[in-house]
């Protein structure tokens, strides 16, 4: 009887061998999420930076603690579909700072951002005069200096700060440990699996460093994508984050990272992102999450056409709700990538992605077998067998005669080592329809 033999597994790409030969290949249709934001550990069994399970939308509030923004998160995403078996959370930890101090100065950064956003959890003392100084939030880079007395301008996001006079001045505060979080994940996607990395934040610099985790573990063939709010540039009439879309820029540059804006639900601190992680990781690979509904709350800011168009330019996803309400829809969906040799949309990139995984299942598979012509063939026959499923589920172009859309060549590098180049071409997306009218009278 035939051993048989499994190279990888759901979600992702499982090649299964028998006796010698490759006896079937299948492309996983949903992805692993991994969800990370506040929780309440106190009122939740699960434990900081542990990426927890859920068997239940009523589990999130047991593991997370009821109503606490990652139980919340947890149930968003489901909502939105994400499948509960491939579902994680990891809750952050939130840790105290007493007595960081500055010397005579009007305005410094925090050691450590994004802080808690909770004016119960902040107090800053002018340590001159002794005396409690009230904090107010500000969402600009630069703060700006308050026209209140007694008062210090903090944008909780970055920790950047402006008092009104100078003096010596004290914090304490509370911060998210994003480091530890984000390094207990990363083993959650395993090689050869897909998954999303889903960031209940809105700091740049938090982005910055999962991108640079993700490119880490996509060189080990743990197929990770990111997503999170970009970071807000102002402050609204009611105090609350907004986006200046026309002055917006951000230094992301990543094929795997994904941005969208605007962030909050409308009186909210948190964001949207866990809905739109949910549609992400949930979306089969043949269907595109441009212009799909999000089941979430009010949006806290509406985007005009012409703002859509403005993020559009900085490579962020526009999440768009008309300004008298309805549905919130994801007005695109695009990467951070600045590369433009091919448009590296979420919808391309998980194509490329299954084509990477393919490939590198099929030749696991042969490692161990004589470096001959018959091994070689083998594997190109695979790849091909699944490239033509991939044009034929409308996911990658056909080639039609002389017109060569996506090709395989296996060939011998040297008696140990065998070569495979792929090149396809993945379908594009309908992202607008342009109409002309001609009436005659």
């Amino acid at each position: 009887m035939a051993s048989t033999t499994t190279y990888g597994d759901f979600p992702g790409v499982k090649v299964t061998t028998s006796g010698g030969a490759i006896t079937g290949i299948a492309v996983g249709r949903e992805q692993k999420l991994v969800l990370i934001g506040p929780g309440d550990p106190s009122n939740g069994s699960a434990s900081v930076n542990e990426p927890t399970m859920i068997s239940s939308r009523l589990g999130a509030d047991r593991k997370f603690g009821d109503g606490s923004e990652l139980s919340e998160a947890m149930k968003e995403a489901l909502s939105n579909g994400a499948n509960i078996n491939y579902l994680y959370g990891v809750m952050l930890d939130q840790v105290s700072v007493t007595g960081e101090t500055v010397s005579s100065s009007t305005d410094g950064t925090l050691q450590n951002a994004p802080i808690v956003e909770d004016v119960s959890t902040i107090t800053v003392n002018d340590t001159v005069d002794s005396t409690e100084v009230t904090v107010q939030y500000r969402y600009e880079s630069d703060p700006g200096a308050p026209s209140d007395p007694d008062t210090v301008n903090l944008n909780p996001i970055t920790g950047a700060w402006t008092a009104d006079s100078s003096s010596d001045y004290s914090f304490d505060y509370e911060y998210y440990d994003w480091t530890t979080a984000l390094d207990s994940s990363t083993n959650v996607i395993e090689q050869e699996e897909t998954g999303i990395l889903g960031l209940s934040n809105e700091s740049e610099s938090v982005v910055t460093d999962v991108s640079g985790i993700v490119n880490t573990m996509r060189e080990n063939y743990q197929m990770a994508m990111a997503v999170s709010a970009a970071q807000p540039t102002g402050t609204s009439s009611d105090d609350t984050p907004l986006y200046d879309t026309s002055t917006y820029t951000d230094s992301i540059d990543n094929d795997a990272v994904f941005l969208h804006a605007p962030a909050r639900k409308e009186g909210s601190t948190n964001t949207v992102t866990p809905a739109l992680a949910g549609l992400m990781a949930g979306n089969s690979l043949d269907e595109s999450i441009y212009n799909r509904a999000l089941t979430t709350d009010d949006l806290d800011q509406r985007l005009s056409s012409s703002e859509t168009d403005e993020l559009r330019e900085e490579e962020v996803i526009p999440v768009r709700q008309p300004p008298s309400g309805g549905s919130v829809l994801v007005s695109d969906n695009r990467s951070t990538s600045q590369e433009t040799d091919w448009e590296r949309d979420y919808w391309k990139k998980r194509i490329v992605d299954q084509v990477i995984l393919i490939a590198k299942s099929i030749g696991d598979s042969v490692i161990g077998r004589i470096n001959d012509e018959e091994t070689r063939d083998t594997v190109e026959t695979a790849i091909e067998v699944n490239l033509r499923g991939l044009a034929q589920d409308r996911l990658i172009e056909p080639n039609d005669g002389d017109e060569l859309n996506w090709f395989v060549d296996v060939y011998e590098i040297d008696s140990s080592t065998v070569g495979i180049d792929i090149g396809v071409t993945p379908y594009g997306i309908v992202k607008r329809i342009e109409t002309s009218i001609q009436i005659s009278a």
